[in-house]
């Protein structure tokens, strides 16, 4: 079984293996040198090298949100107009100019890297597969907790954005709707694109669903902030103690607001039946110091 979670490189090598083919004969099979082979099971390398040995491997890049297109640079660029993100932001986001995205989309012309670190971003969910597989589909591990009526108090939210600013990414939104989202993040993940399936990157916000997958978000929340794929998961949940998941996850394992009194959220008017708390894994020293002074009647207990 091919390890999907691994980068493009990793699994080309992976296919390369299963096809019984040596770096040496793949390189003879496709006309490219040996250190290009080397590059491109690093990563590296170039979009037009990479289509090279994907055609001699009858290999195709499909995800579970990626959609359908003739290129893998047409399929980038549709599921970034389907986030609604418009090619200045989304290159800013990439670390890379807009002529460079552009060459991407178009031409599918670049750095391997450059496209593998775009998909991951729009949470695509890609992977490589022989062409005779379809697109695989996965049931949902969890929803959206806008579906659940715990949508996060606008205050609440307006307090962390005076510490962290716009968010990078919300993993489990009730929309992917910019104008309607309750989140301000640069990226959102629904239920449809299933969060907890996906790797997440930068300042993530994370109100999850309660109900039996809270669990498993918040094993999410310590596995991606532990990996150091993020660099801060502020996750607003029930302040349940006694669970074993606050026991392996986020106790001495990371930073807890205990809010004062009970959240009221949506547009219920009605208080919640529990106390809620704000876990931060990864937070900087300053940025937990701005949260105890934005939350300043709550009870801040730090990380390890």
């Amino acid at each position: 079984m091919l390890k999907k979670s691994l980068h493009f490189g990793g699994q080309l090598q992976q296919h390369r293996k299963q096809q019984k083919l040596n770096q040496q004969q793949l390189a003879d099979k496709t006309g490219l040198s040996i250190p290009t082979i080397r590059q491109l099971e690093r990563s590296q390398g170039y979009l037009s090298s990479f289509q090279t040995v994907l055609d001699a491997l009858a290999l195709q890049i499909i995800g579970r949100n990626l959609p359908q297109g003739d290129t893998f640079g047409q399929q980038l660029a549709l599921l970034r107009q389907r986030r609604s993100i418009n090619q200045r932001d989304f290159a800013l986001t990439l670390g890379i100019t807009q002529p460079t995205l552009i060459n991407v989309e178009r031409y599918s012309k670049g750095k391997l890297v450059t496209l593998e670190q775009a998909l991951i971003l729009l949470g695509a969910g890609a992977y490589l597969a022989r062409l005779s597989e379809s697109k695989a589909f996965y049931s949902h591990a969890g929803n959206s907790s806008g579906q659940n009526s715990w949508t996060t108090p606008a205050w609440v939210l307006d307090k962390l954005y005076d510490v962290f600013g716009c968010f990078d990414l919300d993993p489990c939104s009730p929309t992917a709707t910019r104008k309607t989202a309750p989140v301000k993040a640069k990226i959102y993940y629904t239920e449809a694109d299933d969060g907890l399936s996906l790797p997440w990157h930068g300042h993530v916000f994370v109100n999850p669903p309660y109900g039996r997958t809270l669990k498993d978000w918040v094993a999410k929340c310590h596995h991606e902030a532990t990996t150091g794929n993020t660099q801060t998961i502020v996750a607003l949940i029930p302040a349940r103690t006694d669970t074993a998941y606050w026991h392996d996850y986020i106790a001495n394992q990371a930073a807890i607001v205990f809010l004062r009194g009970r959240l009221s959220f949506g547009n219920t008017g009605e208080s919640a039946p529990f106390p809620s708390a704000l876990i931060v894994w990864g937070g900087e020293t300053e940025k937990l110091q701005a949260l105890r002074s934005v939350f300043a009647d709550a009870w801040v207990v730090p990380g390890r």
